[in-house]
């Protein structure tokens, strides 16, 4: 094996880095009250994965100082570690060597050159920039409204602006967010965001210059056909499923139903924000929301999971053996053999990541198996959702949660490439023997 470090194992190495330097920072006097280094590093894993789960109440329990530190670590987080690096070396003009693009293309999962990944680098931080900056405006106007001084308010729209578009879902108010329940011009705000950040910067990027080039990738089009598809189901059920139910939306007026069911059924999304109490909702809205959070967002976005194209491709793969195709296509593209491998793949690892931390935790937390699987779901799709479990977890539990963060962060097919040695050409073939399945 090479002695140098692969792209994915350098990726890796990345957001360990920068989790280590959040926790350090988070620890600091001046940080916080009270943080313990396990909740310190438990805090900076879910900013820097981009989740949202705390041990603890983000307003009490971390200073303005602490709670800057924290979006900063969601930024980069969001952003991505390499790609934040690099956007950083072009503000200073330093040199960038070859390598070290590699190791971009690798995060971003670019099929560009090298020598091009420097556009979309730039591409990326400025619809980043653009969104969020967008976003600071609209919820700093809508905090003022409530009475907020200029610098609260504008304080609480940065907060709110970077984590939405990061799909972080940490909140730095005192309530969080359930005094919004209902408030059309605040969900509306968040909504957007939160959809900007989860539809991936390739797809950004695709609809940025789509006024000129005048076309949509394979891979555009397919997240934002599943997209809608998911963003329909998520808010239909939340609607169908809590309409009558008097802890949730039973009692409301029918605009604040409507109103918090759109945002519930956005946020399982990977974004983790929340205006009702989780624990009230039915067994059926905690499954299908479960399912929401497992699927995730895009790929090369700001959220977690297995990705809409997986599930877009495995569903194309059931049609295809349906009826009776050796091909799976989309839009009049066919799609390469490897890709519906590693999708399968990749939805397998993802399915036995969640099913055994899941167990883990029944076992040495004592929890059911709904809280405990929907824990570990929503910290692999990196969505920041719980049943009100991450503050009693044990010291285990939090490690466990921790790492299930990492691996849904990351993406389970990086961190086996940066685990596994580089694998040699095999110069043969076995003989092909068919086995029965089904």
């Amino acid at each position: 094996m090479s002695s140098r470090l692969s792209a994915p194992q350098l990726i890796v190495l990345a957001f360990a880095g920068v989790v280590t330097i959040g926790m350090l920072l988070l620890k600091l006097p001046f940080a916080s009250t009270g943080l313990s280094w396990l909740d310190a590093f438990f805090l900076s894993v879910s900013a820097v994965c981009v989740t949202g789960l705390s041990p603890v109440t983000i307003a009490s329990t971390l200073t303005i100082s602490g709670q800057t530190i924290l979006v900063v670590l969601v930024q980069v987080g969001g952003l991505g570690i390499m790609t934040a690096a690099t956007v950083g070396a072009l503000l200073v003009r330093s040199r960038l060597g070859f390598r070290h693009l590699l190791t971009v293309r690798e995060e971003l999962g670019s099929p560009d050159a090298p020598r091009n990944v420097l556009r979309l680098i730039g591409q990326v931080a400025l619809v980043t920039i653009a969104l969020e900056l967008v976003g600071v405006v609209f919820l700093t106007i809508r905090f003022a409204a409530d009475g907020m001084g200029l610098v609260s308010a504008l304080g609480h729209g940065v907060f709110h602006a970077i984590t939405a578009f990061c799909n972080a879902g940490f909140s730095n108010l005192e309530e969080g967010l359930y005094p919004y329940a209902g408030d059309w011009a605040m969900t509306s705000i968040l909504v957007i965001l939160i959809v900007a950040g989860g539809l991936g910067f390739p797809v950004l990027i695709n609809l940025y210059g789509y006024p000129r080039s005048r076309h949509l990738n394979l891979h555009t089009k397919l997240v934002l056909v599943a997209s809608v598809v998911l963003l329909a189901v998520g808010i239909a059920s939340f609607a169908a499923l809590e309409w009558t139910n008097a802890e949730t939306l039973g009692g409301e007026t029918i605009s604040t139903k409507l109103a918090e069911s759109v945002f519930q059924g956005v946020t399982p999304r990977t974004a983790g924000f929340q205006t009702v109490d989780y624990t009230a909702l039915r067994e059926p809205t905690l499954t299908v929301q479960t399912v929401l959070m497992f699927i995730g967002a895009a790929p090369v976005s700001t959220g977690g999971g297995i990705k809409v194209t997986t599930v877009a491709l495995i569903f194309m793969i059931l049609v295809a053996q349906g009826r009776g195709e050796q091909e799976v296509s989309a839009f009049g593209r066919r799609i390469s053999g490897t890709l519906v491998s590693e999708v399968l793949a990749l939805s397998s690892l993802a399915v036995l990541i969640v099913a055994g931390a899941s167990m883990a935790l029944m076992i040495s937390d004592g929890l059911p198996m709904l809280p405990a699987f929907f824990e570990v779901t929503s910290a692999f799709g990196t969505v920041g959702l719980s049943l009100d479990v991450t503050p009693e977890l044990s010291s285990f539990g939090k490690i466990l949660v921790a790492l299930v963060m990492f691996a849904g962060r990351v993406g389970t097919i990086t961190l086996i490439l940066a685990l596994a040695e580089r694998a040699k050409p095999r110069r043969y073939t076995y003989p092909e023997e068919d086995i029965a399945v089904g």
